[in-house]
């Protein structure tokens, strides 16, 4: 296996992931997803404070503000100081990635030299990555849709220490400022987004790969 084959196959992999990760970030921090979920399940009728509350979360997870409000006990707090770390590894792999992957890019061009052979070979990373990606984002849509509660347990089994995440209604605020049906409209809209940028990654490297070559490099 060449080296070329090995550095696209690579980008190809860390492609999908880069995707997933930006659609997470942006869906996660959307401030119009939650107000128009405030609103459709009544949020605020059972959290009077909810908007408040909300943009304190907010604050907090982004690294705005190093405090929660006392509304939350001890274990909603660190459950929420866990979700902010979570973010910030992702962020970090986010970083590494895209560095990775412009990384990649340069040493694939100093290898090929040739114009035609670059567009061609980045076209074919962005097809092939798009449909990677296109093929996790339905599977992650599906999921979601079919088996919400099985896939939000495993979620939190994978990344939350065991009995840090279980929160009581009657007694506790975090689940009724964000109920569970939140967090599937939130994984529907990041699995949406994910394919729809998946689909003009793939519409980019076809262009990349089926553009008419230039007369100097027939």
């Amino acid at each position: 296996m060449g080296i070329l084959t090995i550095l696209k196959y690579l980008m190809i992999i860390i492609l999908p992931f880069l995707i997933l990760i930006l659609a997470l970030n942006l869906a996660g921090f959307d401030d119009f997803f939650y107000t128009e979920k405030f609103s459709e399940y009544g949020i605020s009728q059972n959290v009077p404070n909810a908007g408040q509350l909300h943009r304190s979360v907010m604050d907090f997870l982004k690294g705005d503000s190093s405090q929660l409000p006392d509304d939350f006990n001890s274990r909603e707090k660190q459950h929420l100081l866990d979700v902010k770390n979570l973010i910030r590894i992702s962020t970090i792999v986010l970083y590494f990635l895209v560095a990775l992957f412009v990384a990649l890019l340069l040493v694939s061009s100093f290898t090929l030299k040739v114009n035609n052979a670059i567009t061609n070979f980045v076209g074919k990373v962005l097809v092939f990555g798009g449909i990677l990606t296109l093929a996790l984002a339905s599977a992650l849509f599906l999921l979601v849709n079919s088996d919400f509660e099985g896939t939000f347990g495993s979620f939190h089994e994978l990344f939350f220490r065991s009995g840090t995440y279980s929160f009581d209604p009657a007694r506790e605020v975090i689940v009724n400022l964000y109920p569970e049906k939140l967090f599937m409209d939130l994984g529907l809209r990041i699995s949406i987004w994910a394919v729809s940028a998946a689909a003009i990654v793939i519409l980019l490297g076809s262009y990349f790969m089926f553009r008419p070559k230039s007369k100097k490099n027939k």
